[in-house]
């Protein structure tokens, strides 16, 4: 015990040099030692010392009135702390009358009196020993608290007595929960402003979450709407704070509803999900946020509100720092369905005043200028990116034909504004918009790909796909871009699959020994083979034209073989699939041990013939002793009866047979989407996204080659966004 406060005290000296700078140090390593050191107890059995179990049983009355010190004869018999006082009832009650403060300034923490600085070690020694039972933990957390009134500031602020007040607040009981908030309001701010501070807050936002029920629902809300004039009355101060940025978006999500497990949704955005949402069809179409449950919509509101409201003379330099950027994006995300709020907060946001909203124009020539500004900051982009994905339908189009167009390839030529123009062709609602997106940059898609903008061409192809809107100009118009010869198709796939090295040498560009394939080439590839088969002959040639050496190492490369999956599934005939499945004859197995191509392989062996099913069985079993010890190796040799053709060949052969001129029949009956007929199943069609899902679950992590694809681009461009 003595060795454990020496080291509380030693630590606590260190702490006003080191308060300095705790705002440029990383949370996450904190985060992350918290979580892993509170599962422990929680999830622990309590193991006391010996002989405390019965002395426990015998003085809880005593514990209670002793402010959860030990219930050992030592803590027992120390006289040094004071009974507890309620009170939290009549505080809460006298807070309706709580006025805002003035803005917060940060002050520096204050040291913390060595007395308290020991009970509070105390009470971190019994929760790190597993020396609370759980029946005594709300009554010990409850009374521990009742401490820290008045010191609400300097104990949340600590370094080590922050971690034990975390403890403390997720194993008390609600009224004392409220009670701790109630009565650091005034502090409230500056506490989230804080390093370790701002932890302690968002400790408490989680559990008032997980209190939440029918009967406290109206307790919770009237402190969450304390919480929220606190920090609205501060805005500015607190969205520009690295710490207070995240507890605000976590306020926000608490007072919509967004269940806890998916806060994190909201804190940090996976790139890969960005893209995967700008270039899939279904995706792109819902934006509404994921599933709520029970939020508090009013205090939602008001807190959006309030927080423009106070932010609004400042909010060109919010829109342009990175933290206060965060925060009012997820408050537009969050407000999606409510176009009321959402035309009422983007006005703001767009240097629009009160009077604006009623009127039926909002872009006027000042709030064209003001988002021309927003295109020249990433931070500020990348707001003016969800104003756009969460604009109603009538302000999109306005934004559309008011702001960006005429501009459109000016932008799209911007470091900055090529992603504002990608979100603008993923958010394009009708024919008429895409229309008028394509109109203007389909003639422009080669200086697009030599600028090194691929991302803009890949969000004009997936939006013309999504919309059956000018599919032929935009497939013609790409194959025209990376092909000098029209006449001669056969480069327009290699030029694609290789796009970055293409445009950097294309008078001498040969298709390279190694190296991987673009990303984005590959993607575009996977869009295109979506479209009928009359708008992409020359990509249908031009893939079927290739070496068989190309196409093997194609279906090597993780992108490379989504490309080939998307051509088996697109509409080119069945005779053409064949000839492409046959060039990697000699490889199949080699192909089924790598991951990625292990689905290539699947697809294949439903694209093909009996022959050629035959031909690949045959390879696998020559593998099927190391194919098996692969995490992904039991699915594809079950789905493919491996070991049933291993043991009897030519039944083997007559069920697959029997199979293939079951769908025969099948479309001689029914007919076929696919106007050129295929030997795939209908069910493996209709439900490749599903299948696809499943053998993912149960193969590796590194079979999810789609979403590493995605997230490699986004990667990539982030960093050369950053860069400029």
């Amino acid at each position: 015990m003595v060795c454990v406060g020496s080291k509380t005290i030693k630590r606590k000296k260190l702490k006003p040099s080191s308060s300095d700078t705790g705002d440029e140090e990383d949370t996450s390593k904190r985060r992350g030692r918290k979580k892993g050191k509170d599962k422990k107890p929680r999830e622990g059995h309590s193991r006391l010392p010996e002989g405390s179990s019965s002395k426990k049983r015998q003085n809880r009355k005593i514990k209670e009135k002793n402010l959860g010190k030990r219930p050992h004869d030592r803590v027992k018999n120390d006289p040094s702390e004071g009974s507890s006082k309620s009170g939290n009832g009549k505080n809460l009650k006298s807070s309706k009358n709580f006025e805002p403060s003035k803005p917060v300034q940060s002050i520096l923490r204050k040291r913390v009196d060595p007395e308290t600085a020991k009970y509070f070690s105390e009470i971190a020694n019994l929760f790190e020993s597993n020396a609370i039972d759980l029946e005594d933990r709300a009554t010990i957390c409850g009374n521990a608290l009742e401490e820290t009134r008045g010191k609400e500031l300097e104990l949340a602020t600590d370094i080590v007595i922050s971690r034990t007040l975390q403890n403390l607040l997720e194993g008390c009981e609600l009224d004392q929960l409220c009670g701790f908030l109630h009565n650091c309001a005034e502090v409230f701010a500056t506490i989230a402003m804080d390093k370790f501070g701002s932890h302690v807050i968002e400790t408490a936002l989680r559990s008032l979450a997980k209190h939440q029920d029918e009967r406290s629902y109206c307790y919770i809300e009237e402190t969450l709407h304390l919480m929220c004039q606190v920090v609205a009355a501060d805005a500015a101060n607190v969205m520009q704070s690295r710490y207070g940025s995240h507890v605000l978006r976590s306020l926000l999500c608490l007072c919509k509803g967004v269940p806890l497990d998916s806060l994190e949704e909201y804190h940090t955005t996976k790139p890969s999900a960005v893209l995967s949402e700008r270039l899939n069809p279904a995706k792109s179409v819902d934006k509404n946020p994921g599933r709520l449950e029970n939020g508090f919509i009013d205090t939602f509101k008001f807190l959006v509100r309030e927080t423009l409201n106070h932010a609004k003379d400042e909010i060109s330099a919010l829109r342009a720092d990175k933290y206060s950027s965060f925060v009012l994006q997820t408050a537009l995300k969050l407000s999606v369905g409510n176009d009321q709020e959402l035309i009422h907060a983007i006005s703001i946001l767009l240097g629009g005043h009160e009077e604006n909203v009623s009127q039926e124009k909002l872009i006027d020539s000042e709030r064209k200028q003001e988002i021309m500004v927003l295109l020249g900051d990433p931070a500020s982009s990348h707001l003016l990116e969800v104003i756009i994905e969460v604009a109603p339908e009538t302000l999109y189009a306005e934004l559309l034909t008011e702001v960006f167009k005429g501009s459109l390839f000016e932008i799209s030529s911007h470091p900055y504004g090529n992603f504002v123009v990608q979100a603008l062709i993923a958010s394009a609602r009708t024919s008429d918009h895409i229309n008028l997106i394509s109109e203007e940059l389909c003639p422009k898609l080669k200086e697009l790909l030599e600028l090194g903008k691929p991302g803009v061409v890949a969000s004009i192809l997936a939006a013309c796909q999504r919309l059956q809107v000018n599919g032929r100009e935009c497939c013609e118009a790409l194959a025209a871009a990376v092909n000098s010869d029209p006449e001669s198709p056969s480069h327009v796939v290699s030029h694609i699959l290789f796009l970055e090295s293409y445009f950097r040498d294309k008078a001498d560009w040969e298709w390279p020994p190694s190296g991987k394939m673009n990303v984005l080439g590959c993607l575009m590839l996977q869009t295109i083979f979506k479209y009928p088969n009359q708008y992409i002959r020359p990509y249908i040639a031009s893939i079927t034209s290739m070496d068989d050496a190309h196409i093997f190492q194609t279906a090597k490369d993780a992108g490379g073989s989504r490309v080939l999956e998307a051509f088996l599934s697109s509409a080119a005939s069945t005779k053409l699939k064949l000839k492409v499945i046959a060039k990697l004859r000699g490889h199949y197995g080699e192909l089924a041990l790598n991951p990625s191509s292990s689905f290539t392989i699947e697809k294949c062996f439903s694209a093909s013939n009996v022959s050629l099913k035959e031909t690949m069985a045959e390879e696998l079993v020559a593998v099927q002793a190391e194919l098996s010890k692969t995490k992904h190796g039991p699915y594809i040799l079950k789905k493919l009866d491996i070991d049933g053709f291993a043991r009897r060949p030519e039944q083997w052969k007559k069920s697959q047979s029997s199979k293939e001129a079951a769908y025969r029949e099948f479309q001689a009956t029914f007919g076929s989407k696919n106007e050129h007929g295929s030997n795939e199943q209908p069910p493996e069609s209709s439900q490749k996204s599903s299948n696809r899902r499943k053998r993912k679950e149960k193969a590796s992590d590194d079979t999810d080659h789609g979403d590493n694809l995605a997230n490699e681009y986004q990667e990539t461009e982030i960093c050369k966004r950053n860069c400029w």
